[in-house]
Parts: structure tokens; C-alpha cells; sequence
């Protein structure tokens, strides 16, 4: 006889429960170690009468059962705690259990095998095992080919899942480098398509570097510093490939590209700008008014990015009176940003409720940012542009502003006044932020 043939004839005198307590993962695996001189004892389901079986058949003598026998039982599950998990569906051996997710589950009651192996996974408990009466065991060993081609179904198509799985992973996902998507576009005859393609890709290589920039600037040891070099020429390089497609396209398309690619750089100078104000912010109000060294470190990296950042988007912003902003035009503008700053700082030390002495050094930087910008706008001849933004009751959000200004300033002098601790620097310095607010309120009431 056949190797082959032993082993099926083996696997035909085994009960096709799957269940694996002989420590193979089905029957046929345990049929294939008997044939190659493993112990015929090992099948709790089967009992003593598969063991007499095979003794007979393999002409060996007969063993004592290695494990307690199983009985024949079938597998119930208590429908109304079923929560839907498919672990017991994952489990079958023979695909004899029914469900969906997060839906009830049902056994196959003619299919299920009684091996046990959806009971351990079942989360909730919601299974139970039968034992069968002597009529239906007997009936449940006979199907024991319908087990078998059950249990072999099952194992084709999770083999299919796994090899449709399988190649999709291995499937490469092109992903052509900036040079193969020159020479392409290069030979289209589309200009337009062309140009855009090159458009996109500087715009992505200049946006890859910048982030990793803005990262390294923020935490100098970062991994990524080592790439920098290396996306700076990348981003360099297909700047350069966009510019020499323009200079060799039609002037009309050439126009048309170099124009959105203003617009695009505009845009992304803006989110550069708001991004680099919001980090430096962030970081004050993170660090407070005492920051040790190394904070102050990356707060001045964080101020020269945020500079850096305001004057490209200065320099991309289209100019609508035909000359560039004077000296004081530029200096009202730097005293408004200042004055903002403060204001913030000094309303999230309020908030935050610092001693005497921090808030008047918050309050006289206040003032002194607020008179800044009342010498800049002296300076540049003329007040400041009032804002036409107005609220429900009628009243300008400047207005409203200076008021609430005014309101802190003499709420700070009134607080000071009342404290017997209060130095002549903090009362003078909190008296002249009070004279400025009514001043500038003053002045914002007299322009309208």
C-alpha cells in the first residue's frame, strides 16, 4: 500500500471533528503522523473504537486512550447575548456557524462537529456545548465524510483570501521619481497639462522641505535633519525644471502658470505666516514669563521664523498703491503686531492670575507697546484706519477695544492704590498706561 493511500485510509477511521486535541490541526495532519509512526491514542472524540480500528488496520497493538473520551455533542448558542464578535465563525472549522457583525450568530446544527473550538473565543460566554443522546452520536459519526469535505472547503478558501491578499501586497504602487515625471510630461504635446504636472511636483518638494525645516528649527536633534540637505536640492531641483518648462512654453501658457504659481505661493506664504505667529504664541504662553535658557533659545528661533515668514509674505503681498511701503508704513504695521502680542500676553496673565509684580510688568509693556504705536501713527501723518466692523449694538469692534482697554487700565491703578505694598514704579507705570488708554479713546472718539 501507498503512502497516499495508508494516510487516507487512516483519515477515514478518524470521527472528522477538527478538533485538535490530538495537537495536529485537523484529522487528516494527525492521519499523516500516524502513518508516520505516531501513537494511535491521541483522538478523545474517537474513543476506543477508532483505536481498535486502526490497530486493525495498521496490524499494532492497541493503546489505552491518551485523553478522557469526548462525547458526541453539538454547539448551541444563546442567541439573545450574542453581540455580533465573529470570533466563533473564525474559529469553525467546518464553517458551521452563520452570522454577520454586530449581529446575532446561529450554529448549523447539522454541520457542527461538537469540537469545542468556538467556546474559548467567545467573549460573553453565550455558547454552550450538548451532549448528544446514543441516536443522534450515532448519526453525527456517520456524517463524518460531510465533515471532511466541509473542513477541506473551508481550507481552499481561506487559501484563496490568503493568496488574493497576498497579491495585492505585492502588487509595487508606481511611484515615479520627479525625473521620470519630467521626461514624461516632456514628451506630451499638451503644454498646459505639462507645466501643471511640474507645477505640482515643486510645489510638493518645496512644501516637504519646509515642514522638515520648521521641524528641525523647533528640535535641532531630530532625526530628520540628515534629510534636509536632501529635499532642499529636491525641492531646488524641480523648481528649476518648472522655470525652464515655462521659459520654453507658450507666452500665453507661460503667463497663465506663472500666475497661479504667485497665487499658490501668496497662499502658501500666508499659512506659513499665520503658522509660524501661532507656534511663537503658543510657545510664550507655554513658557511664561520666565523661561529658562533653553526655552529662550526656541523662543528667539521661533521669532526669527515668525520674521522671516512675515517678510516673505511682505514681499509676495501685491502692492495697490504702486510703490513700496515707506519706513513708517512699516513700522505702524511691526507697532500693531506688537501691541496685539501684548494685549494677548497680558489678558492670559490676568487669566492665569500671576502676582503684582508680573502683571505690572505685563501692564507697563502694554502701554509701552500702546504708545509705540500712537508715536508710529503720529509719524506717519495720519491715524490709523478705523475698522467698519460693527456689532449688534451698533458700537465699532475698535471702540469696543479701547473701552475694554481703558477698563482694565483703571480697574490695574484702583487695585494698586488700595495696596499698601505697591511700589512708586508699579503705581507710576500702571498711572501712565491709564493716560495713554484715555488718550487714545479720546482721539479714536474725536476722528469719528
Amino acid at each position: 500500500m501507498s503512502n497516499a493511500l495508508r494516510i487516507a485510509a487512516i483519515d477515514a477511521l478518524l470521527p472528522q471533528t477538527q478538533c485538535g486535541k490530538c495537537g495536529h490541526p485537523g484529522c487528516q495532519p494527525y492521519a499523516e503522523g500516524i502513518a508516520a509512526g505516531e501513537a494511535i491514542n491521541k483522538c478523545p472524540p474517537g474513543g476506543t473504537a477508532t483505536i481498535h480500528a486502526l490497530a486493525n488496520l495498521l496490524q499494532v497493538p492497541e493503546l489505552p486512550l491518551a485523553l478522557p473520551t469526548t462525547p458526541a455533542q453539538l454547539a448551541v448558542i444563546r442567541e439573545a447575548e450574542c453581540i455580533g464578535c465573529t470570533k466563533c465563525i473564525q474559529a469553525c472549522p467546518v464553517d458551521a456557524i452563520v452570522g454577520a457583525a454586530k449581529l446575532m450568530h446561529t450554529v448549523i446544527s447539522d454541520e457542527c462537529t461538537g469540537c469545542e473550538l468556538c467556546i474559548a473565543p467567545c467573549p460573553v460566554d453565550c455558547i454552550d456545548l450538548i451532549t448528544l443522546a446514543a441516536p443522534q452520536a450515532t448519526i453525527q459519526r456517520e456524517r463524518a465524510d460531510q465533515f471532511r469535505a466541509r473542513h477541506q472547503a473551508r481550507l481552499a478558501r481561506l487559501a484563496r483570501d490568503d493568496a488574493r491578499r497576498r497579491a495585492a501586497r505585492s502588487t509595487p504602487v508606481v511611484r515615479p521619481e520627479p525625473e521620470a515625471a519630467v521626461t514624461r510630461t516632456a514628451n506630451d504635446g499638451d503644454q498646459t497639462a505639462r507645466l501643471k504636472r511640474l507645477k505640482i511636483d515643486a510645489s510638493m518638494a518645496k512644501v516637504a522641505y519646509e515642514k522638515i525645516r520648521k521641524q528641525v528649527a523647533l528640535h535641532p536633534d531630530s532625526p530628520f535633519a540628515a534629510q534636509l540637505d536632501a529635499l532642499q536640492s529636491a525641492s531646488e531641483q524641480a523648481a528649476a525644471a518648472l522655470q525652464a518648462a515655462q521659459h520654453d512654453s507658450p507666452s500665453t501658457v507661460a503667463v497663465a502658470v506663472a500666475a497661479a504659481s504667485d497665487d499658490g505661493a501668496l497662499k502658501q506664504a500666508k499659512i506659513d505666516a499665520a503658522m509660524s505667529r501661532a507656534q511663537l504664541q503658543k510657545a510664550l504662553k507655554a513658557f511664561g514669563e520666565t523661561p529658562d535658557e533653553p526655552q529662550r533659545l526656541q523662543l528667539d528661533t521661533l521669532r526669527q521664523a515668525a520674521e522671516q515668514a512675515q517678510r516673505q509674505l511682505d514681499r509676495l503681498l501685491p502692492d495697490t498703491s504702486g510703490k513700496t511701503p515707506s519706513a513708517g508704513e512699516q513700522a505702524l504695521k511691526q507697532a500693531k503686531i506688537e501691541v496685539t502680542n501684548r494685549r494677548a500676553a497680558l489678558q492670559s496673565g490676568e487669566r492665569r492670575g500671576v502676582d503684582d509684580v508680573q502683571l505690572s510688568t505685563l501692564q507697563a509693556d502694554y502701554a509701552a507697546a500702546q504708545q509705540a504705536l500712537h508715536d508710529a501713527e503720529q509719524h506717519c501723518g495720519k491715524p490709523a484706519p478705523q475698522r467698519v466692523l460693527v456689532d449688534k449694538a451698533g458700537v465699532s469692534a475698535e471702540l469696543r477695544q479701547l473701552k475694554t482697554d481703558l477698563a482694565y487700565a483703571r480697574a490695574a491703578v484702583s487695585k494698586l492704590q488700595r495696596s499698601a505694598n505697591t511700589e512708586s514704579d508699579t503705581l507710576n507705570a500702571a498711572i501712565e498706561r491709564l493716560a495713554v488708554a484715555e488718550r487714545r479713546l479720546q482721539a479714536h472718539i474725536s476722528a469719528t
